[in-house]
């Protein structure tokens, strides 16, 4: 598991074991990873609050995701134009 979260470009954990395996090597940087996911995971229980990873904007993911869908939905009802509907120039 420690590996994984690790290896997730983009999260908080992939910089910080990077960081740790050019100092320690790999293996001490996978443990130390792995207590910190640790901690990371008891704190969430303890405050019984989800996992928010600092590194990501949830918000930008969020309209990533959803954008396409959001474009074709207002292109069926009609508030955006579609390509056939654009008058030739």
């Amino acid at each position: 598991m420690c590996h994984g979260a690790a290896r997730s470009q983009g999260t908080q954990f992939h910089s910080y074991h990077r960081a740790l395996a050019a100092r320690l090597g790999h293996k001490r940087a996978i443990l130390a990873t792995a207590h910190k996911l640790r901690r990371t995971i008891y704190a969430g229980l303890r405050d019984r609050q989800p996992y928010r990873d600092p590194q990501v904007n949830y918000e930008q993911v969020v309209v990533d995701r959803n954008a396409p869908r959001w474009l074709r939905m207002l292109q069926r009802y009609g508030y955006l134009p579609t390509a056939e509907a654009a008058p030739a120039a």
